[in-house]
C-alpha cells in the first residue's frame, strides 16, 4: 500500500520492469489519438488490457482492431452516463472483472474567449467554456468512477490483501508555466493537480493512488500545424509521444509512487525525457510546511477519504 509521505524526487534515469501492468486492465479517456494513443500503445505493449474512450469512432475502431486486448467504446467525457457505460463495460472486459488503472486523458485545447475583446461597439456574449466543461468536469466525472471502482474492489479498510490502482491525471506544462491567453485551458490544468493533493493523502486507504503527467510541447493534433510551425521557428524543442507513454509506465510499475508531478520534458532537460518536477510538498518552503500542517488538523488523513 502506497502511503503519502514526503520523500526524495522519483529517479526517472533508471530502467524498470512492467511486471506491475501485466494482466492489468486500464482506462484511457481520449485514447484514441495523440498523447492518448501513446498511453495505449505503452500499456498494451507491457501487458495489459485497455478499454480506450473516445468520440473518434473510426481512429478508436482502428486501434481496436491493431492492437491485441483493446476494446473501444465510443464516449463523451463531458456525459456522466456514457462514462457510467464505459467503466460498466471495462469492468465487464477486464479477464479479472477489475479496473486497475485509470488515466483521465481526455481534454481540449481551442481558442479562448474568456478575455477576447469583443470590440468597442458589439454586444458582450457569453464566452464558450467547452473547454472547462471537457478538460475539468470530464476528468471529474473520471475521478469519481476510478475512486468508486478501486474502493468497490479493494474495500474501505486498509488491508495487505489490496491490490494496487492508480489513477493518472494529464495535466500539462500550463499547470506550472505562464501560458499566455489560454485561460480556461490553464485553470483546467492546474485543476489536476489540486485533485490530485486533494486524494493523495486519503486515497491509499483504499490501496490506491494518484499522481499527474503534465507534457509539455509534444507534437500531437491538439494544436495546428500552423501553431506547432511557429513554436519550432522560435526554438523550442518537442518531446516525443513515446516519452509520455515510458512516463505513464514508470508510475505505474512503483506502487510508491504516489501524489508526484511528472513532466514530460524532452531530452533537452532530462535523459529520459521525463522527471519528476518535486514541487508538490514544497521542498525547502518552511512556511508552507507549516500551514500544511495545520490545514489537516481538523480532518486528519486517518478519518479517511469520507467524513
Amino acid at each position: 500500500m502506497a502511503t503519502f509521505s514526503r520523500n526524495f524526487p522519483v529517479n526517472c534515469d533508471v530502467d524498470f520492469d512492467t511486471k506491475n501492468v501485466e494482466n492489468k486492465t486500464a482506462i484511457v479517456t481520449g485514447g484514441a489519438n495523440g498523447l492518448g494513443e501513446a498511453y495505449v500503445r505503452a500499456l498494451v505493449a507491457a501487458g495489459a488490457t485497455v478499454v480506450i474512450a473516445d468520440r473518434d469512432v473510426e481512429a478508436g475502431k482502428r486501434l481496436e482492431e491493431e492492437l491485441t486486448g483493446v476494446k473501444f467504446i465510443e464516449c463523451n467525457t463531458t456525459n456522466w452516463d456514457d462514462q457510467v457505460h464505459l467503466f460498466e463495460v471495462a469492468a465487464s472486459f477486464s479477464p479479472t472483472g477489475k479496473v486497475s488503472f485509470v488515466v483521465a486523458n481526455a481534454g481540449i485545447h481551442r481558442k479562448d474567449e474568456v478575455f477576447a475583446y469583443a470590440g468597442d461597439d458589439k454586444v458582450l456574449e457569453k464566452p464558450d467554456l467547452a473547454t472547462i466543461d471537457v478538460n475539468l468536469i470530464g476528468s471529474l466525472y473520471t475521478s469519481k468512477l476510478a475512486s468508486h471502482y478501486f474502493i468497490k474492489q479493494n474495500g474501505q479498510q486498509p488491508s495487505e490483501s489490496q491490490e494496487d490502482t492508480c489513477l493518472i491525471l494529464i495535466g500539462s506544462g500550463a499547470a506550472f508555466l505562464d501560458c499566455p491567453r489560454a485561460p480556461q485551458y490553464c485553470a483546467t490544468k492546474w485543476a489536476m493537480r489540486g485533485i490530485m493533493h486533494s486524494l493523495r493523502r486519503t486515497a491509499f486507504y483504499y490501496g490506491s493512488r494518484v499522481n499527474v503527467i503534465s507534457p509539455w510541447y509534444v507534437k500531437t493534433n491538439i494544436l495546428s500545424e500552423e501553431d506547432f510551425a511557429h513554436v519550432t521557428s522560435v526554438g523550442v524543442q518537442f518531446a516525443e509521444a513515446s516519452e509520455a507513454g515510458e512516463c505513464l509506465l514508470r508510475i505505474l510499475n512503483d506502487s510508491t509512487i504516489n501524489g508526484r508531478s511528472f513532466f514530460v520534458s524532452g531530452k533537452k532537460w532530462s535523459t529520459r525525457g521525463y522527471l519528476d518536477l518535486d514541487i508538490d510538498d514544497y521542498p525547502g518552503d518552511s512556511l508552507i510546511e507549516s500551514i500544511q500542517r495545520d490545514q489537516v488538523k481538523s480532518a486528519p488523513v486517518e478519518m479517511g477519504l469520507f467524513i
